[in-house]
């Protein structure tokens, strides 16, 4: 019997050992994952930080030119750090069309259908999605509800518009935002919109906190020159802006003048092309990754520059350590 207790005991004890074995197995994973996880968060801020002091030294440099052979622009940013490694990319959010420039509200007595009479960020994002292969009927009815979309009322721009009418018609139901888009992501809500067009889209376009249309010609790269043939409502080749874009100089056009002069239509036959062209920016986005062990900590933060040539944040995403 005495035996038979001993050995009873000793079970509950190896019992009781093991389950506090693994709770503290698990307790040490679980911090583990908890140190590297901020560890990566804070690479990731870091990285952030470097971000902001290469932006201002280039604007130092040059505070008059933004252009693809800065620091900034460079597509090969890894950086390793202790235990891990930094990595990301900086995009120009002047090197796209805005979408939001789109918001423009119809005036009193306008015909939304009747295109030459549009603002021209209208005429220049059909465009653009004619470059981009998309059919007539579709760019127009996409258009228009990007415009109903981004507008502040509830009234249609044109007979291929969407307000909330048909939003509420959808399986879930929901309603426009009537404000400016945060993002380009909030594209695949609006009518018309298909994943496959959205891919094809999603590259040319932006979203700033603006309705301004502004494009930095210096950041332009070639394999988005319909976004110059945009621009030029369609009334130059996309043969013809791949090639000014593949001879721009490698530190840029100095003045807009010096690429106009290139192209066989003039930035004052088409209405509201001057004011679109620049040779600057003044919106910047950096999409970064900390990678520390098995943690990784991602990071998309939008930059503006001030008046002082220094960088101000707008937002900043996160999606924390995973």
């Amino acid at each position: 019997m005495a035996l038979l207790v001993v050995l009873l005991i000793l079970s509950v004890m190896v019992i009781v050992a093991s389950n506090m074995s693994g709770r503290l197995q698990l307790e040490l994973r679980r911090t583990s994952n908890l140190t590297i996880g901020k560890q990566a968060w804070w690479y990731a801020m870091s990285a952030e930080a470097l971000v902001i002091k290469v932006l201002n030294q280039d604007f130092k440099d040059d505070k008059d030119v933004v252009n693809l052979n800065q620091n900034w622009a460079r597509e090969d940013g890894v950086f390793p750090v202790d235990d891990g490694i930094l990595s990301g990319r900086v995009r120009d959010l002047q090197s796209c069309f805005n979408l939001n420039s789109l918001s423009v509200p119809l005036k009193e007595g306008e015909d939304g259908d009747d295109l030459e009479k549009q603002p021209y960020a209208v005429k220049a994002f059909r465009a653009l999605l004619g470059a981009l292969e998309v059919e007539d009927y579709e760019a127009v009815q996409l258009t228009d509800a990007i415009r109903d979309w981004t507008d502040k009322d509830t009234q249609l721009v044109s007979s291929s518009g969407a307000e909330d009418a048909y939003y509420e018609g959808l399986n879930p139901p929901y309603l426009t935002a009537n404000q400016w888009m945060l993002g380009t992501d909030e594209l695949r809500a609006v009518r018309g919109m298909s994943g496959e067009l959205y891919a094809r889209l999603a590259p040319y376009v932006c979203a700033l906190p603006n309705d301004k249309l502004v494009v930095n010609i210096n950041t332009i790269k070639p394999e988005r020159a319909a976004l110059l043939v945009g621009l030029y409502q369609g009334k130059i080749s996309l043969d013809d802006a791949k090639q000014v874009l593949t001879s721009r100089p490698k530190k840029g056009w100095k003045e807009k003048k010096e690429m106009t002069d290139e192209l066989p239509v003039q930035p004052g036959t088409i209405t509201g092309l001057e004011a679109a062209l620049d040779i600057t920016s003044n919106y910047f986005e950096a999409s970064l990754l900390a990678e520390v062990g098995d943690a990784r900590a991602r990071l998309k933060t939008v930059f503006q520059r001030g008046k002082d040539n220094k960088l101000v944040m707008l937002r900043r995403l996160n999606d924390g350590a995973e």
